[in-house]
């Protein structure tokens, strides 16, 4: 018989999703060159956004359309180099001249920001020369992994769609309504099915989400504004950014799937039985695994266990049929409450293999 590889759970990343203290040290390089007030919450986002497009294999480039200083460009570029990847780029579209004008459509709000001299969005505050960014990219380690194009968005975004090829990420850090529409217009059809666009100003600016809203008109798209939230005064929820995925809205459900099936692969060896609880991670495993339903007759599923006596039962049976893992999906993790005698019997009588916030796995051997 193999031995299976033992990982502990701390020799993996815990959450799928990552946390801002798992990003800790990457936030602590990139957000000095991020626009004030920092949204660490939308910089999370993107984050995980980039760690979905690379484990579901989701092609093409990440697009940054508006630079400022380049600390969420710098994030994505951090994230691609410590993945090990090589043949993707963070491509840089901003005028580095400064904001362009604002106008009414844009509301009061970016009205007012706009024309005040101490805001960062003031013709002079939101200037920031490509040079002295470039110069940033460099001391941190980044210039291989990022592609500046500078001029206003209408001019070079035209001329370089084609340049960049198939969109994975597409960042919208561009504030008002006529920079967001040539954006969307410009490089939406570039993004990949499955690819992702980020709002960063969709719940911040008036302009910025009329136009996201008449785009998503004008072409007739079925797609879904997801928020992007934390917690802001007192703790209360604060909506940050926006984003939609081109294509299906379930997204999340899929990739923590993938993820489980992937940890399976990690903690046990492909001749090993495998009793799996949750059919929905039973077909993502496939028929590559000896997989065992649960409850099960015949091979096939056989529903819930009417109590905790049978499912102890029915486990020990399978166990003396060569069965020598369990798993939990996290669609499952009911049961360890439900079935508190199990999980207590688990617990007490085999190892813990496994444990994050997808799959928990016991070795039965």
């Amino acid at each position: 018989m193999s031995t299976a590889v033992r990982h502990s759970a701390q020799e993996r990343p815990r959450n799928a999703w990552l946390s801002e203290f798992d990003l800790s040290s990457i936030l602590k390089r990139c957000s000095p060159f991020v626009m004030p007030p920092v949204s660490t919450d939308a910089l999370v986002d993107v984050a995980n956004l980039i760690q979905v497009c690379l484990a579901r294999n989701i092609p093409g480039e990440f697009v940054e359309c508006g630079v400022w200083r380049g600390g969420t460009a710098f994030l994505m570029a951090e994230l691609l180099k410590q993945a090990g990847v090589q043949n993707r780029r963070v491509w840089l579209f901003d005028s580095f001249d400064g904001m362009p004008p604002v106008e009414p459509i844009d509301g009061t709000g970016a009205l007012l920001e706009a024309n005040n001299p101490e805001s960062f969005l003031s013709a002079e505050k939101s200037r920031v020369p490509m040079e002295e960014v470039q110069r940033t990219a460099d001391e941190l380690g980044l210039s291989a992994y990022l592609n500046f194009v500078r001029g206003w968005f209408s001019e070079i975004l035209p001329q370089n769609s084609r340049v960049i090829g198939t969109i994975a990420l597409l960042h919208i850090d561009c504030d008002w309504y006529s920079s967001v529409r040539c954006c969307l217009e410009n490089l939406y059809d570039q993004v990949a099915e499955g690819g992702f666009v980020f709002l960063d100003d969709y719940y911040h600016y008036d302009g910025c989400t009329a136009a996201v809203h008449e785009f998503f008109a004008n072409r007739r798209l079925p797609y879904r504004i997801e928020t992007v939230a934390g917690k802001h005064w007192g703790g209360c929820e604060y909506y940050y950014a926006a984003r939609f995925r081109k294509g299906d809205t379930n997204w999340k459900a899929a990739y923590l799937l993938q993820m489980a099936a992937q940890d399976i692969g990690a903690v046990i060896a492909a001749d090993q039985e495998i009793i799996v609880v949750g059919e929905d991670l039973r077909k993502e495993v496939g028929t590559a695994r000896r997989t065992i339903p649960f409850l099960e007759r015949n091979g096939e599923y056989w529903g819930y266990p009417a109590d905790d006596e049978t499912a102890i039962r029915e486990l020990e049976r399978l166990r003396g049929c060569r069965a020598e893992f369990i798993a939990f999906s996290w669609t499952t993790f009911w049961w360890l409450t439900e079935y508190s005698c199990l999980a207590q019997y688990l617990r007490d009588k085999y190892v813990q293999v496994l444990s994050n916030d997808r799959l928990v796995v016991y070795d039965l051997r």
